[in-house]
This record gives structure tokens, C-alpha cells and sequence, in this order.
């Protein structure tokens, strides 16, 4: 098997092109067509990106070489680079760490370093937020991290604190109020206001993490529409009230994110939108507080981990979730398989399931670049020899057409890094 490299190409593009076609099944597991000179050449100038502080991290922790080169090589990407593989990782080991004699080091390999990079990582993260009087990090946070000040800014912060509040609490009021906050209720108030009607107000989630800065799109009736000839001209800053364009941050149910809004004409369809307010004349009526809740389900689901999919999906119904064999974009292809009365939505209905924007398996986090329904006959007759199952509902509680298409495929998600990624295809991991 060959693989072609373009000379323009990061020298980590074409490790990860290499280890992508790495067969240890013959003889000489490189493609044909490269030379190991090739791959010391591309290693020793990743070397020159990441080797101080492979050496750092070697020399000041408990982390083993191998484990300290698959850890940063893996975690922390160049400006520039490519995260590598774990294949382009065992390339670099290979040619880096010893002489070039036998195979480059397998994946699995590679893989068994790093979980055992993380364990250590994480063992200490426990005992340093452990080490002092209760209470804990964890007692209090829900996803703890280490952050280090200077003590100045230690003794700063601590003068800022409220009664009760922890450090986090603090900087969070903190940057809170130095940001130009707007809620979603004076948002739709503010556009009421200044214009005759305001019809819709959505959120484009068909934007890469939109739930990270949420892409509103505000669809008005305005007497400035009838002057304007052409329909794309409705966008223009004008018919974004001031108020709006200067704010920084949305807040809604006690979130606070980045922002940015559209202004389109109130015929604007929103068939691929989270609509979060409707007045009735263009769509559906929604009230604020039921976008608000909408919103806050649809970002809920945007980020999760394989065990939290699977525990939503069992409660909704669907019969199993499937990943496309090849990836789509920078990403993977979820198929979920359910009854076709099964709503599959993105937020804006109280049942049915939200598929997730990305999902975190193991030590890196996939991003679902497409979402099929199908029913389990479907499924059988046009998707299953190219699918993967990763997780089958429990046939206990299964819809009675699940049950009768016989899905095969785990009914649980295994606790370990490596029994996480056994689940995926390996092209598919290789995107995350």
C-alpha cells in the first residue's frame, strides 16, 4: 500500500499519513514508497517542537520517556501541527527513541503509554487537591482544574471574595461584570421595541460550536424591509439595535456565553434552526421561557461523554447507536437507530433525543459531523455492513421493532480508555 505526501505538507500531516497506513501484517508494515530515512527526517523536526519539553516533563514528574513523549505528543499540538496519531506517535518513538531497527511501535502500544501517562497525571491532580484541609476541589466544583497565580494575585483575589464564595465564584463574578452582559428576555424586549414586529429568534446550529458562541439569527417585520431591494441587505448593522451590538455576552438559566446575531427578514425560513422565540405569524409560537429552556436542553447535549449518550438514549427510546465505518469532514457519522415514531431533534421538543455535537471517547473528543436516523429494518437493509454499533439498548426495554431486528452490539460502555476505543472504527478515532 502506497500513500502519497505533499512536499508543502506540516511534517506531523505526514507522520499521520504515514500511520494511517501502517500494515503489521507483512514484513515491512511502512507503505511502499517510503523510506525510513523519510520519517527521521520528520521526526527530528518534531523534535525541535516538543523534545524540551518532553525533557522537562521526564526530568520534573514520575512520567516514564515513553509515557512523557506519548502524553505531550498526543495532548499539546504546535501552532501550525497536527495532532498526532497514535500511529504517527509510535513512528516518532520508533525513530526518535532508538535505533531504527524492528517495526515502529503499534497503537495499542502507544495507546498503553498514554492511559498509563494519564493514570499517573491523574493520581497526582487527586493528591495535590487533596493535600490541604476540607473542603475539596470536588467537594465543591464540577470539574475541578489547577490554576497557578503568582501570590500577589492569590492575596488580590482572596480581597475580592463575597462570604462563601470559593476562588472559582470569584472570578467568575469577576469577568462577569468587566463583559457587557444582555439576557435573552431584554434581547427580544430591545428588537420589540425598536422595531414594528419581531417574528423570530433562532439559533443556527448548524454552525461548527454553536454552543460555544451561540450564532443567533433575528428574523423582524420592520418598515426598513420595504426599502430595501435587495433581501440580503436586511443583515446590514442598522437593523441591529444598539444595545445588542455592544453586548459581549448572552446569559440565560444561569449561563453566560459569547454571542452574535444576524438580522434577517421575518420570511427567512428556520427549518435547520433552534428557534427560541416565535411570535405565531412565521412559525409555531414560543415564548422566552420556553426558547430558554429549549436552549438550555440543546447545550446540554452538545458536549458528552459515550456513557451519558447512551444512558439519554436508553431513557429516550432509541434502539442503538452506530458510527459510519469511513469519517465525514473532521469527524464521524452517528447513526442512530430507533422507532420511526422517534423524534430526532435539535432542542425543540420536550421527548424525543438531541444528538450530541461531540462526543468524548476516551483521551481525545469527536466531533459528530452528521446524524442519520434510520429504523432497525432500514438500518439492516442499507447501513449495517458499512456501520459499527458502539452501544445497544438493553432488550428489556427495547420498542418491540428493536427487539424483532435483532441489533448485535454492546448493551454497556466498558470503564477503560482502550476498551473505549476497541468500540470505534480506527479512521474514525483518528479524527479526534
Amino acid at each position: 500500500m502506497s500513500v502519497n505526501i505533499e512536499t508543502h505538507w506540516h511534517p506531523t500531516t505526514k507522520l499521520n499519513a504515514i500511520g494511517n497506513e501502517l500494515d503489521f501484517s507483512r514484513i515491512d508494515p511502512l507503505p511502499s514508497g517510503v523510506e525510513r530515512d523519510q520519517i527521521e527526517e520528520y521526526c527530528y523536526t518534531v523534535e525541535q517542537l516538543y523534545g524540551a519539553y518532553i525533557e522537562t516533563i521526564r526530568n520534573k514528574t514520575i512520567l516514564s520517556q515513553r509515557e512523557a513523549q506519548t502524553w505531550v505528543l498526543r495532548n499539546l499540538v504546535h501552532e501550525g501541527a497536527d495532532q498526532l496519531t497514535f500511529d504517527a506517535v509510535g513512528l516518532y518513538i520508533w525513530a526518535i527513541g532508538r535505533e531504527t531497527s524492528g517495526d515502529p511501535l503499534s497503537r495499542t502500544i502507544i495507546a498503553e503509554y498514554h492511559d498509563h501517562a494519564v493514570s499517573k497525571i491523574d493520581d497526582a491532580t487527586a493528591t495535590m487537591m487533596h493535600a490541604g484541609a476540607p473542603p475539596y476541589p470536588d467537594d465543591v466544583l464540577d470539574d475541578p482544574v489547577a490554576l497557578w497565580v503568582d501570590a500577589t494575585a492569590r492575596r488580590r483575589i482572596a480581597n475580592r471574595r463575597l462570604t462563601d464564595e470559593s476562588y472559582s465564584d470569584v472570578l467568575e463574578r469577576l469577568l462577569d461584570e468587566t463583559a457587557h452582559t444582555i439576557s435573552l428576555e431584554e434581547l427580544v424586549k430591545t428588537y420589540q421595541n425598536q422595531f414594528n414586529s419581531l417574528a423570530t429568534v433562532a439559533v443556527q446550529t448548524v454552525r461548527p460550536a454553536w454552543d460555544r458562541e451561540i450564532p443567533l439569527s433575528v428574523h423582524i417585520n420592520s418598515e426598513d424591509e420595504t426599502s430595501v431591494d435587495e433581501p440580503n441587505d436586511i443583515t446590514t448593522s442598522q437593523l441591529i439595535p444598539e444595545v445588542v451590538s455592544t453586548a459581549d455576552m448572552l446569559s440565560f438559566n444561569n449561563q453566560v456565553l459569547p454571542f452574535s446575531v444576524e438580522s434577517r427578514p421575518a420570511t427567512t425560513g428556520t427549518d435547520s434552526m433552534l428557534v427560541i422565540y416565535a411570535d405565531g405569524a412565521h412559525h409555531e409560537s414560543v415564548s422566552v421561557a420556553d426558547g430558554i429552556v429549549r436552549l438550555t436542553r440543546a447545550i446540554d447535549a452538545a458536549d458528552e461523554t459515550l456513557q451519558t449518550v447512551s444512558d439519554r438514549a436508553q431513557a429516550s427510546g432509541v434502539c442503538a447507536l452506530g458510527v459510519r465505518n469511513e469519517p465525514v469532514g473532521n469527524g464521524m457519522h452517528l447513526v442512530l437507530i430507533a422507532p420511526s415514531s422517534l423524534a430526532v431533534h435539535p432542542g425543540d421538543e420536550p421527548g424525543g433525543f438531541i444528538p450530541p455535537e461531540r462526543l468524548s471517547v476516551a483521551d481525545r473528543t469527536l466531533s459528530v459531523e452528521r446524524v442519520t436516523n434510520v429504523t432497525p429494518t432500514l438500518y439492516h437493509e442499507e447501513y449495517r455492513p458499512d456501520t459499527t454499533l458502539i452501544w445497544v439498548a438493553n432488550k428489556t426495554s427495547m420498542a418491540e421493532s428493536c427487539v424483532e431486528s435483532h441489533l448485535d452490539g454492546p448493551s454497556s460502555i466498558p470503564e477503560t480508555n482502550s476498551a473505549q476505543r476497541e468500540l470505534f472504527p480506527t479512521s474514525v478515532l483518528q479524527t479526534g
